[in-house]
């Protein structure tokens, strides 16, 4: 007579190595209930931009919710003072359940005034912020304006275009350029000059020939003196 135990399975028994889709199985099983009923707000695409101030530049930014669908509202805020830049520093976007992604545009303001490179950072958060909502990454866009409205100034002589001097007997004489730096007045700025012309080499009656000529950030005027020589020729 044959006597079972009831209630009790027979033992599981492998024929061979379990297959690798039983352990893909089991994986999924394992991290369902941590990723299960989470939404996800991020950038998608590019975070870095470097632009030209002009009335056409509008920075693209999109936004798109992975994981589970959920009406989320994100916003899209400037980081630190608002210097003027650009026309909105606040957007709001709405992705309903029905759709992944939404797009929202910034544009930059073209104004007259001088000024160097500016990186500005973009910050996304969301509205309400709940348990299962949460942001991903990228989170944050950095723009870069260039310089613009010659921020690093217009270099030009103030001064008349012809000076006559006599050439000095027995010492040496100064005579004062005067440069100006119109526009803006940023970062050290480098011009360079040659003296030309003249029935003689112009070294033997003026030094220095050539050179370099540099203005500080924030000067807008700079003297520059060029020595008359007496090279004792009559």
């Amino acid at each position: 007579m044959e006597m079972h135990c009831l209630g009790r399975p027979p033992p599981l028994r492998w024929s061979g190595m379990p297959s690798a889709s039983l352990f893909v199985n089991l994986l999924s099983a394992l991290f369902i209930p941590f990723v299960f009923g989470e939404t996800e707000i991020r950038f998608a695409g590019q975070t870095e931009f470097v632009v030209n101030e002009t009335s056409t530049t509008v920075i693209r930014l999109v936004i798109e919710r992975i994981g589970e669908p959920a009406n989320v509202t994100a916003i899209v805020s400037l980081y630190g003072e608002d210097t003027g830049d650009f026309f909105d520093t606040y957007a709001a976007a709405f992705i309903p359940a029905g759709e992944t992604n939404r797009t929202v545009y910034i544009a930059v303001c073209d104004d007259d005034i001088p000024e160097p490179d500016e990186t500005f950072i973009f910050l996304l958060s969301l509205q309400k912020p709940s348990a299962n909502v949460k942001l991903g990454w990228p989170r944050t866009v950095t723009v870069t304006i260039l310089s613009n409205d010659n921020a690093f100034g217009i270099i030009s002589f103030d001064m008349p275009p012809s000076i006559t001097v006599r050439e000095p007997r027995g010492r040496n004489e100064s005579v004062p350029l005067t440069l100006i730096r119109e526009k803006g007045t940023y970062g050290m700025v480098t011009v360079t000059f040659e003296v030309e012309g003249g029935p003689n080499p112009p070294e033997e009656d003026l030094s220095p020939v050539k050179g370099n000529i540099s203005f500080p950030p924030g000067i807008a005027i700079v003297v520059y003196n060029l020595t008359v020589l007496d090279d004792e020729v009559g």
